[in-house]
């Protein structure tokens, strides 16, 4: 992908991220350029059809079961296979924050986060971001306005940003980044909370394609299979 003068597309999905104080919060982006994103869109259908599954049937981690264990991998490998195709991750522990403490709130603490997701991407290329993220409520067009005026206002990026919230169903990327997040998630859950073979299965064979585990931090400058496990509390 070149370094200057594109466009990246940032398609944004969030996992548990309501302020509950349990478990892991997750926001996962697939990253890519228009074309790569297009393309994907196209192959995603045919592998539906492949597996002889509703084109308008959404990707959802939720609905990962034993009987479509091929379907999920098949889809993986559209990530795995194209070179244009990246994924980043910011990974949270909830049980350790204290927002109170640090003099902000779990909203502000979501644009953080976002932020740090995207910085990564950002400060490496001269780029107009163009910024999905999943409509959620009444806020979604609102966060929108807010992380755009974040990465606008931060000295080192020095690329255009803008972002609008979209509904998932209707954007592919969106859909095959809340698998991939569904996936890490699922990885870095207790042992004794890890019961479903299937999803177990997915764990797996997304490591072992990527040549990564799922619980640790990549180097800054991984780019394909990004994770960043939050440890700053």
């Amino acid at each position: 992908m070149n370094d200057s003068g594109d466009i990246v597309n940032i398609y944004s999905d969030e996992s548990s991220h309501t302020d509950n104080g349990d478990g892991l919060m997750l926001l996962g982006a697939i990253w890519t350029n228009p074309e790569s994103a297009k393309l994907l869109s196209a192959q995603v259908k045919l592998v539906k059809l492949k597996h002889n599954i509703s084109i308008r049937r959404e990707i959802k981690w939720t609905k990962v079961s034993p009987s479509k264990i091929d379907y999920y991998k098949d889809l993986l490998d559209l990530f795995i296979d194209n070179d244009q195709i990246n994924y980043r991750s910011v990974i949270v522990d909830k049980t350790r924050l204290d927002h109170e403490a640090h003099n902000h709130t779990h909203e502000e603490f979501y644009y953080i986060l976002q932020y740090n997701l995207i910085r990564n991407i950002a400060s490496k290329r001269v780029c107009h971001f163009k910024i999905y993220l999943d409509y959620k409520d009444s806020w979604s067009n609102y966060r929108c306005q807010e992380l755009v005026r974040v990465l606008s206002n931060t000295g080192n990026l020095t690329g255009k940003f803008g972002a609008q919230a979209v509904r998932s169903h209707e954007v592919t990327a969106i859909q095959l980044a809340d698998l991939i997040t569904g996936i890490v998630s699922y990885a870095n859950k207790p042992i004794e909370q890890q019961k479903s073979t299937a999803k177990i299965e997915l764990v797996n064979y997304l490591q072992d394609k990527i040549g990564q585990k799922l619980n640790i931090t990549t180097p800054y400058n991984v780019e394909k299979f990004n994770l960043f496990f939050w440890s700053k509390y």
